[in-house]
Order: structure tokens, then C-alpha cells, then sequence
């Protein structure tokens, strides 16, 4: 269980439900809620950061800051008044009497800087926020005397409460110090045991006298002649019960007035409890005791998910003087926190039916009654905000606030230091990446206050407890010291620039979860070890096809536009797709498709689709021109269906219309239940699965539902190829860098290798960091973890697949040094048809091979299935190469009699070109020209398959410079073509004057509209689309990116390839004689394995930094040569972390 609490607290990143809407059937371990334009509300911590949540600095918590400071400055919202207020006088009136005083209230105070209103996503009602100040808890009745009951001054457990009128939930506690314990003072006061002996008294004084007049009776009645004896003995006894019944009933109701006087006493004090202690806080010295002898038995390891999580926001804020930081160590000491006041709140206390028995305690609240019966009385529940939340759910949840507050222990020796809160932080110095040097300062946690609320949901089902949600009153106030480690430093005003920079640190991590913001866990989950989402968070997908556009404005002086469209959703603003730029033409044909995924924040935040027009300018920033937005739940109203639409460009300047309309199809896909009748059995013991052969099925965990139930045992559908991938590493275990000096000196009798286990100390350690390549596309870079052998990212990310069977995921752990490239220290290769045979969720440690390093990586895979409408030339890859098999030929149209045989041929895609000469064609009877080509078949990689296409340029196209590129071209759009299949094509062969604009449209009815070209001939050729990386791509790796998803391809497949390759030239030469040549080439690739794995002159630094230093002079000649000709590197869309 302890991984999978690490594993889940690690980084609560940011999307979560709503706590209180949320049915028993909530799809993830935590979830959130993300509002587009302002960051997540709710926050997932097994969701990891990513580009939509991206760490937190310190930078963007201060700029937040002002800018809640300067909407505070210009006024305050008003208090929020209760729900449901009539207009009536009488009303009102009321209303105004059940405020607290003027003066008093804690709406008086809002008018400090810092104070605002926002939703509690605890209660669900407005409340005053405030950041929490050391004054509040201090400054009454927590000193030594003030806790003392003898002293002269009432301490928590004897002090009256506040009058609860002033004890509003919509405020935290005012003063959490100000506390008062209600259920400790004796209320009403105990019965003094000589009252009670008084009632009994009057009570067998009354039973005596019923003695005495039997006795009487019995006298008179008894002695009377001529009385039986049976007679004597009935009356007798007759008398004698009497007196009987009369004591003991006497003594029976002097014990049940006992009785019933505790029990009346219990059920006022019950009452009054219960009346007074949601809005009052309370001391609870009996938890404080529990938590201080808890405190030092608790593992330190407990708190490395926020000691993570500040490592990480520091990392992300680091100045440019300082290279890395790194909390290299971690303890609480034996001084524990302390929690200052306790209260509950309300539940759903804007509900229509507030307040109701089962809502904590407000049954009897004075308020609750009066806004209840004006509901009751008037019927109207109009302005009722809480009127669509699900009522099966009221009555599950518990809400409290919690004010807590820590407090160093007196004296800075360093004798005592160690009994506070403490970490040890280390700064890495340098320049550039020229060279690092650590300084470690050891830092004390002085002291810090917060509060926070706490929402617990309760089910019927163990362990009866599912979700917890927590939020922050407002941001904790935190004080720390800092001085160097080392006493060669001084230590000046506690160093005070690394003091702010640690104290905002923490304060930017803990303004994540700041109402309205949350955090949520899966108690249920957390409880029984599983961490682990099982569902995505993308709700589906919206399938985008841009067709073309007509009639664009002229952006250039020369009387036409470079249009490109880009996809975003409109308030959040950031580019999810962009389509090619077409040069020179205002009628631009794309027939291009994009798949956006679509969450619930995108939902919740009522976003539109937008598609934006832009114009692309070679030296100055591009133009944006125009814009569609569509509203996306009217997408969503009808799913599956893409619609086709024509939509007239609007401007930005008060939304004029402009010239040019795009024509485009829509469409909203939901996720696809999952096939039961795929569902697998139980799975079986691990070793008797291998004894039997059989596949090892992953074990069950925790699930919430059904759904989340068939998921765990049901594979995805082979007959549905589309869906949504999700992939998050969760931590490395035992990454190390490899040994690869080996012993010097007397190695008699020495080990060749160190086996020892690696440990968190020493000048070796791995600086990791993953990257995720899908389909040899790089789509996601994490975190760099600085100097550790167990790095924690919590980290992944959701992208759509186009099929799944054939899908291949890398996880790349590399290594982040200094003065060298970052060596690969391992990759994980997954095949999605294999790790899905029977799950659509799989967590599982995979072990890093094929590089300079070990460990076992800790990743989680889950698929979800979307049944989307694209055809079968759609569900292939993005990169590939192109192959041209034997010869092209093209056939004249009827009429066109100038001949192609005396024409050179050229093959190209956007990365790539490959000519064949004149000499190669020939003439064939009818007029057909065939060119022959000198190898068996022509290869060119391509990048950005769907939007790119291979060009066939026949001609010169005149003489000198001068002259067109070519006299005729001939387009193969590669989006008609399916992934590794033979396919014979013929495509039209154009002539126009405007060729250069022409071979950048797709070819259509539409094109032939808005476009003036002839066809003169039909160009028919074999090829196959060879899909992912091969060595061709070797030579056309311009930037990062491209470089690091090309090494993880070439350390995976490309040394097998190179090897079968060699096994090839070696079996065609006779008597296993190599050329010259070959041999070189041998020679070649074996130095190039080896120096891939630091091995030959690359186990020695030197050499590695020389390479390095080598690609960094060419990156920076690179930048200055496109800073002169205005060219743009092409920036493959990498997610990361850091937004």
C-alpha cells in the first residue's frame, strides 16, 4: 500500500468532478475540475502534470497574487445573502436581524488586502476567503496560562463560545485560536445526588404511609369474629401486597427519576452540541495527543510527495544563475503539529430542501429554518443554484474545517534543530552547462498556520468511505530559516533571498488547492492500494476535416495570402492542430483532418471550437485574420454524426464579417462501452500461468463501478481501431547510471562490476527524465528529477490513436548532464496489441534496456475505445517512407501531343528528393513514357504524413534561373494511401502557369473550380508507405525532438535492421570477399553501436563533451543562417510539464 500512496500523492495534478453532483460512480482515483481560462478547480493527483496543467511557479503564483490584489483594490463583492429571500418587508427584515452585528461581522475585515469571495467547493456556498496569518492563531489562548484551567483565565475546554449568529459557515473562523469546547462543559450542571434523595424520600414517605393505613385496615379488618382462617389469610395477604407494590414502586421510581434526569440532562447537552458546534470551532486536545505520539513514528518517506512537489515548483522557478535544486533530505523531528480548532459545517446548505435532519447539525438552526419555511411558504425554488444537483447523493457527506499550526521549538542550537521540521536543499551553481557546483544550505520550518476544509463522502459499501475533498481557506502562511550547511559560509539574516525563494515555493505549491480549488482522494482506492485511474479523462473526441476555403482576403502586397488554419478551443486559446501553409492563394484547398480530444473541462468551461485564420508572414510574427467558433455542447447534443458546414469568416474588431467562408465537417464521438463478451476470466496464479504457457493477466484492483470493474478484465475490441491512449509513469525504481570504467590497479581477485544496490547519495547519480514517443512521434517530455535513484513524475498525458493494433509506445529515460548529450539510460518498448490482451488498464514496472543504464520503470496504460467514421487510408502513421517501386509511367491525355520522353523526372516529399535523369525514359507505343529507375526502388522519408504529399516535377521548366521549377507536376497526396501495402496509383498530371501554387492544393472538383490548370496525361506508379523511422531518416533529425525519438528508434530496431542489412552484403558477395566500400561502411556502423552504449573513445568524457560542444556550435550557426534568411525551424508538438 505504501507505493500506491506514494504513487497517488506523488503530484495531485491537476482534473476532479465536482464533489457534491458526483455519483458513487466517479471514474478516477482523484479527480478535477478545470476551468480553461483560470487552471484546474479540482485536482487528480494520479492525473500528473501536463500541458494543461503544467507545474506551478513561483513566477505565476506572484503575478495570480497581484492580480487578486489589484481586482481586491477596486471593490469588494458584496456578502452574499441567503438563498431563497422573498421581497417581502417582513422577510427582509429578518434576514437583516440574522446578520451579525455591524462591526463584528467577519465581512468588516474583508477590506484587508488578500480577502475575497469565491464557491467553497466543500459546502458548495460563497465564502470569505483569507490568507491565514500567524496574529490569528497566536494572539488569544494558546499561551501556557490561557491553557491552564486553574489559572485565572479560561483556557479552550472551560471558555463560553462566541454567540453562534456570528459563527457564519459562508466565514472561516475568525480568530481559530478564539475556540471554545462546548461538549466539555457540563450542561446543565450535575444533579447533586441530595436532590435526588429528596424526590426519594417523599417517595417511601409515601410508601410508609401506605404501611400505616394497611396496618390499620389490617387491625380492624382481621380480628373480627367469626373470620375464617381462609379469610384471615387472604385479606392478610391482600394488605401485605399492597405494601409490598407501594415500596417497590416507590424504590422503582426513585431509580427511574435518576434515570430519566441523566438522560434529559444528556439529551440537552446532545442538543445543545448539536445546535452550537457546526458554526463554533473547537479544541481537540485529544487528537493533539494522538498526533504527538504519532508524530515520530511516522515514516519521513510520508512526506516526500510534498517535498517532491516544492522540489519541482522550485526546479521550474530556478534563477538563471542556478542550474538544479534538489531537497536532498527530509524530517519531521518529534515536535508535531498541532490542530488549533475543529468545526462542522453544513451540507448543500443552498439545497431547495435545506436544511434536512441528515445535514450535519443545521436542522436546528435558527437561519435554516427561516430560509425552509419561505421555501415551503412560497413553493418558489427558482433562484435555487443547487437545483440540478443529484439528491440521491445529499446526506453521504460530512464537511469540516480544520485550523492547524506549527511552531519550532524555542532555541536555534543545533542540538534542538533537529527535534523541528527540517529539509537540506541543494543549489547547483553554473554557467551555461559548462559546470555545476552544489551548495547545500539546511533549512528550518519556523513555524506555518493554515486552514483548510474537508469533505467526506460515505457509501454503503466497505470501507463505507470513498472520496475525501480538500481545500485551503486561503494560503498557508509559512515561515522557514535558512543557513549554510558548511561553516565556510556565514550566515547573514538567515540568508534571506533563499528564505522568500523557499517560503514562495511552498506557497505556490499549496495555491493549487485554494478555494474554489480542491483536492480530492479515493479513500476506497487509497485504503486497499491502488492508485491507478481507470478511465480517461477526455469524455471523446471531436473529428475536424478542413476542406478548403474561398474567396480570402489579400493579406500581401502582391495582392494574395499565405493561409493556414489553426484549431483551438476559443477561451483557451492554445493551438491543438495546425494545417500546412499554402503560399500565394486566397482559395486554398487543405482536405486535412484533426482529432481533438474533448474533457470535461472543456464542458464545464462552456468553451467553443474555434478555427482561426491565419497568415503566414517569412520574417515578421504571422497575422491572425479571421475565426469560426462553433459552441461545443451543440456538437455534443448529437454525437456521432460529423456534419458538413459552411461558415463565414468573422473578424475580431466587434466581430465584422469579412471576405471568405470555410468549408469544413464536424463531428462529437463519445467513448465506446466496453465489449463484455471480450471479458477475460479470473486471473490465475502467476506461476501456474507460466507452468501452463499462458498469458500472465494483470491482477484486479480497486474499482469504483462497473465500468471501472470490466475494464480491469476486458480487452479493447479489435473490430473498433481508434481510441484514447492514456499513458503515466509514475516513478522509477533503482535508476542507475552504468558502471562502464570497471577497476583499475590490482584487479586479482576483484569483482568486475559493483552489484551493490544504488543509494541516494554519491557524485553518480542520474538526472532522469522520460520522454514518450507514440508511433515514433515525440509527444511528451517530463520533468527533469535532479540527482536521485527513485524519481517520482506522477506524470502522462492522453492522445488520440488512430489504431491501436498496430500502435508502438517508447517510454525514452534518459540522463540530463552537464558538458555532454543526455544519454539514454534506457527504453521501455510497448506494443498496445500485446500489453492489451487482457485489460484495457495495465499498470506494470517494465525494465529499461537498450541503454547506458538500469532500473524498472512503474507506467500505467489505458485505452479507451471511440467509434469514429475514418476510413482505413486515416488509420496509419504520421511518419514514414515513401517507396517508388520499378518505374513511373505517364500516359498522354487525347489531344496533348509534346511527349515526356525527353524530360527528367523528380521525386520529392517536404524532407527529401530523389531524381532521375532523362537518359531513364522511354517512349512506349501510344505515346506513354516510362521511366526506368536506376535502383529497385526510390525511398523518401516523410514527416507529417497527412499533411504532406509526394510531388512528381517532370521537365526543367525553362532555361537559367529564370525559368519554372518544372513544366509539369503530378500530386500523390499520401492521405489516400494505407500504411506497409503494395498500391498501384494514378494521379493526374497538371500544367499551369501557376504550378508553384497548384502542387500545394489537394486535387479535387474544388480545386478545378478556383484554380486555372489543364491535365495533361495520368501519372500511374506502385508504392508502398513504409510507416515509422528507418535509417533513411538518419540524415533529416534538425532539432532535439527529432534527434532523441530518431536514437530511441535506432537503439530499438535500427542496429536489428543494420545487422540484417550487413548479413545481406556479406551473403550477395562472392567468396564472402567485402569491397572496400563495404567494409568501411561495417566498420562505420560497429564504432557507431558502440559509441551509442559510451563505449571505444566514448567511455571517456572528453570525447563525449567534444561532441557536444560540436552540436552546440552547429545549433548556434543553424539560428544565426535562419535569423539571415528568415526560414523557421520546424517545432515538433512536444508536451511537457511546464506548460
Amino acid at each position: 500500500m505504501g507505493d500506491a500512496f506514494d504513487a497517488t500523492l506523488r503530484h495531485p495534478r491537476p482534473h476532479i468532478q465536482n464533489p457534491r453532483s458526483s455519483s458513487q460512480t466517479s471514474p478516477s482515483f482523484l479527480s478535477t475540475t478545470t476551468t480553461m481560462s483560470a487552471g484546474p478547480t479540482q485536482h487528480l493527483a494520479g492525473e500528473g502534470y501536463s500541458a494543461r496543467n503544467p507545474v506551478p511557479t513561483i513566477e505565476k503564483f506572484q503575478a495570480q497574487q497581484a492580480a487578486d490584489v489589484a481586482e481586491q483594490d477596486k471593490s469588494l463583492p458584496p456578502t452574499p445573502g441567503p438563498r431563497g429571500k422573498a421581497p417581502s418587508d417582513e422577510k427582509k427584515e429578518l434576514m437583516e436581524r440574522m446578520q451579525p452585528p455591524q462591526g463584528s461581522r467577519p465581512i468588516d475585515l474583508a477590506k484587508q488586502k488578500g480577502d475575497k469571495w469565491v464557491t467553497d467547493p466543500v459546502t458548495g456556498d460563497q465564502v470569505l476567503l483569507r490568507n491565514p496569518q500567524f496574529a490569528d492563531f497566536h494572539e488569544k489562548g494558546l499561551d501556557n496560562k490561557g491553557l491552564d484551567p486553574g489559572s485565572g483565565k479560561a483556557g479552550p475546554a472551560l471558555r463560553a463560545p462566541e454567540d453562534p449568529a456570528q459563527q457564519d459557515p459562508r466565514y472561516t473562523a475568525p480568530k481559530p485560536a478564539d475556540i471554545g469546547n462546548i461538549c466539555l462543559q457540563q450542561f446543565p450542571p450535575p444533579v447533586d445526588p441530595v436532590d435526588i434523595s429528596k424526590a426519594k424520600t417523599i417517595l417511601r414517605t409515601g410508601a410508609l404511609t401506605t404501611t400505616g393505613v394497611c396496618a390499620i385496615i389490617w387491625f380492624f379488618v382481621v380480628f373480627r369474629n367469626h373470620l375464617s382462617w381462609l379469610s384471615w389469610f387472604f385479606r392478610s395477604g391482600l394488605l401485605g401486597g399492597v405494601v409490598l407494590i407501594a415500596w417497590v414502586g416507590a424504590e422503582n421510581a426513585g431509580r427511574k427519576i435518576e434515570k430519566e434526569l441523566e438522560r434529559v440532562r444528556m439529551k440537552m447537552h446532545t442538543q445543545r452540541a448539536e445546535e452550537h458546534s457546526p458554526p463554533t470551532p473547537e479544541s481537540v486536545e485529544w487528537m493533539n495527543a494522538l498526533i504527538k505520539v504519532v508524530w515520530g513514528l511516522i515514516n519521513p518517506e510520508m512526506f516526500v510527495p510534498v517535498v517532491d512537489m516544492v522540489e519541482d515548483i522550485l526546479q521550474a522557478s530556478l534563477p538563471g544563475v542556478v542550474d538544479a535544486v534538489r531537497i536532498a533530505d527530509i524530517g519531521q523531528g518529534t515536535n508535531p503539529i498541532r490542530i488549533v480548532s475543529m468545526r462542522a459545517l453544513a451540507d448543500q446548505p443552498g439545497h431547495r430542501d435545506y436544511p434536512r435532519e441528515e445535514w450535519v447539525g443545521l436542522d436546528k438552526d435558527s437561519q435554516s429554518k427561516a430560509q425552509a419555511a419561505q421555501v415551503d411558504k412560497t413553493g418558489d425554488s427558482s433562484t435555487d443554484p443547487a437545483k440540478d444537483i443529484d439528491t440521491d447523493q445529499t446526506g453521504d457527506y460530512l464537511n469540516y474545517e480544520v485550523s492547524v499550526s506549527y511552531q519550532a521549538l524555542p532555541g536555534q542550537s543545533k542540538k534542538l534543530r533537529q527535534h523541528n521540521i527540517h529539509l537540506m536543499l541543494e543549489f547547483f551553481i553554473g554557467v551555461w552547462d559548462w559546470f555545476r557546483v552544489p551548495v547545500p544550505f539546511y533549512t528550518i520550518v519556523e513555524g506555518f498556520v493554515a486552514t483548510a476544509r474537508l469533505r467526506i463522502q460515505f457509501i454503503q459499501n466497505p470501507p463505507f468511505v470513498r472520496n475525501l475533498t480538500i481545500t485551503l481557506m486561503g494560503v498557508p502562511k509559512v515561515e522557514v530559516s535558512v543557513e549554510p550547511f558548511t561553516k565556510a559560509l556565514p550566515n547573514v539574516l538567515d540568508l534571506p533571498m533563499i528564505k522568500n525563494f523557499v517560503e514562495m515555493g511552498i506557497a505556490a505549491g499549496c495555491a493549487q488547492y485554494v478555494a474554489p480549488k480542491s483536492l480530492t482522494l479515493n479513500l476506497a482506492q487509497l485504503l486497499a492500494g491502488s492508485g491507478v485511474k481507470k478511465d480517461t479523462a477526455a469524455l471523446g473526441v471531436l473529428v475536424i476535416t478542413i476542406h478548403h476555403a474561398e474567396g480570402l482576403s489579400a493579406q500581401d502586397r502582391n495582392g494574395q495570402s499565405d493561409p493556414y488554419i489553426v484549431l483551438a478551443y476559443a477561451k483557451f486559446g492554445k493551438p491543438l492542430y495546425s494545417t500546412r501553409i499554402i503560399e500565394g492563394d486566397r482559395n486554398p484547398v487543405w482536405e486535412e483532418t484533426a482529432v481533438l480530444l474533448v474533457t470535461d473541462d472543456e464542458v464545464k468551461g462552456e468553451e467553443d471550437v474555434s478555427a482561426m485564420l491565419w497568415d503566414s508572414d517569412k520574417r515578421t510574427a504571422d497575422d491572425l485574420v479571421g475565426r469560426v467558433t462553433i459552441p461545443l455542447k451543440e456538437l455534443m447534443k448529437q454525437p456521432g454524426k460529423m456534419f458538413s458546414r459552411v461558415d463565414k469568416l468573422t473578424g475580431f474588431e466587434d466581430a465584422n464579417d469579412m471576405p471568405g467562408a470555410l468549408f469544413w465537417d464536424i463531428g462529437y464521438y463519445e467513448k465506446n462501452p466496453l465489449n463484455t463478451s471480450l471479458k477475460k476470466e479470473e486471473p490465475t496464479d502467476v506461476t501456474q500461468a507460466v507452468k501452463e504457457n499462458k498469458p500472465v493477466q494483470e491482477q484486479a484492483t480497486v474499482a469504483d463501478n462497473q465500468a471501472e470493474t470490466d475494464a480491469l478484465s476486458t480487452p479493447p475490441d479489435p473490430n473498433i481501431p481508434s481510441g484514447i491512449l492514456s499513458v503515466i509513469i509514475h516513478q522509477i525504481n533503482n535508476l542507475e547510471r552504468q558502471d562502464i570504467k570497471g577497476n583499475t590497479g590490482d584487479r586479482e581477485g576483484q569483482a568486475g562490476q559493483d552489484t551493490t544496490e544504488p543509494t541516494e547519495e554519491g557524485a553518480n547519480l542520474p538526472n532522469g527524465y522520460c520522454e514518450i514517443i507514440v508511433n515514433d512521434d515525440l509527444i511528451y517530455k517530463t520533468r527533469v528529477k535532479q540527482y536521485t535513484s527513485m524519481p517520482y513524475f506522477e506524470a502522462g498525458t492522453e492522445r488520440f490513436i488512430r489504431d491501436w493494433r498496430d500502435t508502438v509506445v517508447r517510454v525514452q529515460v534518459r540522463d540530463a548532464r552537464v558538458r555532454e548529450k543526455d544519454a539514454v539510460l534506457g527504453i521501455v518498448t510497448v506494443k498496445l496489441s500485446e500489453v492489451f490482451q487482457n485489460s484495457s488498464v495495465v499498470t506494470r514496472l517494465f525494465s529499461l534496456q537498450e541503454g547506458v543504464g538500469y532500473g524498472r520503470a512503474n507506467i500505467s496504460f489505458l485505452f479507451r475505445q471511440v467509434k469514429t467514421d475514418l476510413p482505413r487510408t486515416m488509420l496509419g502513421w504520421e511518419t514514414g517512407t515513401v517507396e517508388i517501386l520499378d518505374s513511373v509511367t505517364i500516359e498522354p491525355a487525347p489531344g496533348f501531343t509534346e511527349g515526356f520522353s525527353s524530360k527528367k523526372l523528380s521525386l520529392s516529399t517536404s524532407d527529401d528528393k530523389y531524381k532521375v535523369p532523362s537518359s531513364a525514359a522511354r517512349e512506349l507505343e501510344g505515346g506513354s513514357t516510362v521511366w526506368d529507375l536506376p535502383v529497385d526502388k526510390v525511398r523518401l522519408p516523410v514527416y507529417n504524413r497527412y499533411s504532406s504529399a509526394v510531388l512528381f516535377e517532370i521537365g526543367s521548366g525553362g532555361i537559367g534561373p529564370l525559368g519554372a521549377a518544372s513544366d509539369y507536376v503530378a500530386l500523390l497526396w499520401l492521405k489516400d494511401v494505407p500504411d506497409d501495402e503494395e498500391v498501384p496509383v494514378r494521379v493526374p498530371v497538371i500544367k499551369s502557369g501557376k504550378l508553384k501554387q497548384i502542387r500545394q492544393n489537394y486535387i479535387n472538383d474544388q480545386t478545378a473550380k478556383t484554380h486555372e490548370y489543364e491535365i495533361v496525361g495520368w501519372l500511374s506508379c506502385t508504392i508502398v508507405l513504409d510507416s515509422g523511422l528507418d535509417p533513411d531518416h538518419e540524415d533529416f533529425q534538425e532539432n532535439r525532438a527529432e534527434k532523441h525519438r530518431y536514437e530511441a528508434y535506432d537503439r530499438v530496431e535500427g542496429q536489428a535492421a543494420i545487422a540484417a542489412k550487413t548479413a545481406d552484403m556479406k551473403a550477395d558477395t562472392e567468396n564472402g570477399d567485402l569491397s572496400k566500400q563495404q567494409r568501411k561502411e561495417i566498420d562505420s556502423e560497429k564504432t557507431h553501436q558502440l559509441n551509442m552504449r559510451h563505449r571505444g573513445v566514448m567511455q571517456f568524457k572528453p570525447a563525449r563533451t567534444t561532441k557536444w560542444s560540436k552540436d552546440g556550435l552547429k545549433k548556434r550557426a543553424q539560428s544565426i543562417k535562419n535569423m539571415i534568411t528568415g526560414d523557421k525551424e520546424r517545432q515538433p508538438n512536444v508536451e511537457s510539464e511546464t506548460g
